[in-house]
């Protein structure tokens, strides 16, 4: 309901004096039925576009590989602000940019493989990975970043005692999980009958 008011040019009191009309607001047009349908067809649709061969790339997969795609741009973060930082660079030969940006990425690489072969890990075991957080052990993870897998290893000390012999810490049960997962054996640690060649 709409209410048009009337007021006196010369009331100082800028109260209305009287009450012109009421009359019902006109009714917005109301959407068509094929409109409707129209709308629920394409809602939900996207559009993939790609140059790959139907035999090379089915449509499943281009979804797949699209959906994956932050992965891809989670490696270019860590150049760019994470833990493989490739900015500022303070070189100015173009070869040890070169060579910087080469070692980079062979790290890169090295992150990438670490978390796909621990998460294939716990795909088969169907166990996930407790203790990589700090001031909550009990949080469990399916999905463990390279960078907090190495943070556990932290805390691994090497010694080189007086009689020439060489100890490392114990590993502890988080870094014995980490290396199974990774299909790496724990004697890769264990040198502590080990002499000094030195």
């Amino acid at each position: 309901m709409m209410t048009q008011i009337q007021t006196d040019p010369q009331n100082d009191s800028q109260k209305p004096d009287k009450a012109v009309k009421e009359q019902e607001p006109a009714q917005a047009e109301q959407p068509t039925k094929p409109a409707i349908k129209l709308s629920e067809t394409l809602a939900g649709w996207r559009l993939y576009v790609t140059n790959a061969p139907a035999t090379r790339l089915t449509l499943p997969q281009a979804v797949m590989y699209y959906r994956d795609e932050w992965l891809l741009e989670r490696g270019f973060h860590r150049f760019k602000r994470g833990s493989l930082p490739a900015l500022p660079i303070y070189f100015q030969n173009e070869d040890r940019i070169t060579e910087l940006m080469f070692v980079l990425n062979i790290a890169l690489r090295v992150f990438t493989l670490m978390e796909f072969v621990v998460r294939q890990a716990r795909k088969h075991s169907q166990q996930s990975l407790a203790g990589l957080y700090d001031g909550n052990p009990k949080r469990k993870t399916n999905r463990p970043s390279a960078e907090r897998m190495l943070q556990a290893f932290c805390h691994l000390n090497l010694y080189f005692l007086p009689d020439s012999t060489i100890f490392i810490t114990p590993l502890s049960e988080l870094q014995k999980q980490i290396l199974a997962k990774m299909k790496m054996p724990e004697s890769l640690y264990q040198l502590d009958s080990l002499l000094c060649k030195t």
